[in-house]
């Protein structure tokens, strides 16, 4: 099953609050933000500190190690791999067949009765080793040996799918990290230009070409920025440790992540996705094998209502030996032929059952078809889609750079209102998100392109 993960970002959008206390002097508020500013950049280069030592001495994380170190902790997938440990278990059990079972035994005992007709000897001992080899089992032996590469392939399959699956989330994780680190750039980006802003505000309220309530109203929107920044740094931190764990990587050893947000190339059609989905998706190749293994099933279960065959051979000790005080040697030949009559419908009914779930692995199989064609389908929408929705917020971004350079302009020129300034930063931070969000589903779309191909775990991450 595909999974996905997105990220939305809600678009932030200025509003101004009722005024209705009293406004501190000038002299206050400023010293007071001087303060708060010099606060937040001490506990930004601790931050910054602290993080360097963190990763020092560690290489960067890229997608392509991310993936082989995937493949190699993540617990799914080390779970599955155990099923190729039951598929050789049964290998040995189905080869087995082929062996004759051979056992021995020995006995010891003492009763009251005398066991001879010529003492008063009471005790009997007795040693035997035997050596039985089924001759002919109705086919079930036969239809054992074929399912045991059937069963490997099934686990190979499991193992393959869960792969696909795990790379796939691994993708979505790794470029999470990368957007929430975008998130984190917008947000410092909007922090200075609101800093910029108030000292701006600052000089024109001390010259009488701004009033106190613009002035506040830039200390609101610094807030209000540096509160995105912290809630931006915790979700890249939270995005972070999702990661490593996803990669089986303790938290202290954590990595910094590398990369870049960007739009895959993409090439082929849904036609050519569509082929390479029905040669490499493992959970359909993975029913084609289970029908097969049922099919054998169904021999095995009609197996027991037919003769069976059984050459035996035994050869032992016995004392007391017929009665007489002495020991001796034994052995016995045999060769059994076994018809079953009737076994009150219980093979009918194990027969019919094992019909019934191979008549199901059918069914899965043809809703697997169409759900691959579904998916393909799906996922080249959501690529033209996300294209489309990708240069429309290129185009968002530009104009909001546009709209704060020129109310910038108009307002140390007089002409355009503060509300309209601070209204043009917020959008330009909101379309800066925006469009990291539409490079980051771009990606997402490509990804799940390629699970649905099954080709996933070969994919170099660029181009499809």
């Amino acid at each position: 099953m595909n999974k996905r993960t997105t990220v939305s970002v809600s678009s932030r959008k200025f509003s101004v609050r009722d005024l209705r206390s009293e406004v501190k002097p000038r002299g206050c508020a400023a010293a007071l933000l001087e303060r708060r500013a010099a606060a937040f950049l001490l506990a930004a280069c601790i931050a910054v500190f602290a993080a360097s030592q963190c990763f020092a001495g560690t290489a960067p994380l890229k997608i392509a190690e991310a993936v082989s170190i995937t493949l190699k902790n993540n617990s799914e997938l080390r779970s599955l791999r155990q099923e190729l440990i039951k598929a050789e278990a049964f290998k040995l059990a189905a080869d087995g067949t082929l062996l004759p079972s051979v056992s021995a035994n020995g006995t010891a005992g003492w009763q009251r009765e005398p066991q001879t007709n010529d003492g008063e000897r009471d005790d009997d001992r007795s040693a035997e080793a035997t050596l039985e080899q089924v001759v002919y089992s109705g086919g079930r032996n036969s239809a054992i040996r074929a399912q045991s590469p059937q069963v490997r392939t099934i686990a190979e399959m499991a193992i393959a799918d869960g792969e696909n699956g795990a790379v796939g989330e691994l993708f979505a994780r790794f470029y999470n990290v990368l957007l929430q680190k975008k998130y984190i750039e917008a947000e410092q980006d909007a922090v200075k230009t609101s800093e910029l802003h108030l000292r701006e505000v600052s000089r024109m309220c001390d010259v009488g070409l701004a009033n106190r309530l613009e002035v506040i109203r830039a200390q609101q929107q610094l807030a209000e920025n540096r509160a995105a920044l912290a809630t931006a740094r915790g979700a890249f931190e939270a995005a972070e440790i999702s990661l490593m764990n996803y990669m089986g990587i303790e938290p202290g050893a954590r990595r910094a992540v590398e990369g870049e947000l960007y739009e895959p190339a993409i090439k082929g059609g849904r036609a050519e996705s569509l082929a390479l989905a029905s040669q490499f998706r493992a959970d359909r190749r993975q029913l084609e094998e289970q029908i097969k293994y049922q099919t054998n099933q169904i021999k095995i279960e009609r197996s027991e209502m037919l003769p069976q065959v059984t050459a035996g051979l035994s050869a032992g000790w016995l004392s007391p030996y017929r009665q007489r005080d002495e020991s001796s040697d034994t052995w016995r030949a045999e060769v059994r032929l076994s018809i079953p009559i009737f076994d009150r419908n219980v093979t009918r009914r194990a027969v019919m059952e094992a019909k019934a779930v191979r008549e199901q692995d059918k069914i899965a199989l043809e809703q697997k078809e169409l759900d691959i064609k579904s998916e393909v389908e799906t996922a080249w929408t959501e690529i033209e889609t996300n294209r489309e929705n990708l240069a429309a917020s290129a185009e968002a971004l530009r104009l909001a750079r546009e709209s704060l350079r020129l109310a910038e302009v108009g307002y140390r020129e007089g002409v355009t209102p503060q509300l309209d300034l601070l209204t043009a930063q917020s959008d330009l931070t909101a379309a800066q998100l925006e469009y990291n969000r539409a490079q980051y589903n771009c990606i997402i779309a490509a990804v799940a392109l390629k699970m649905t191909e099954g080709t996933i775990t070969t994919w170099n991450g660029e181009s499809i």
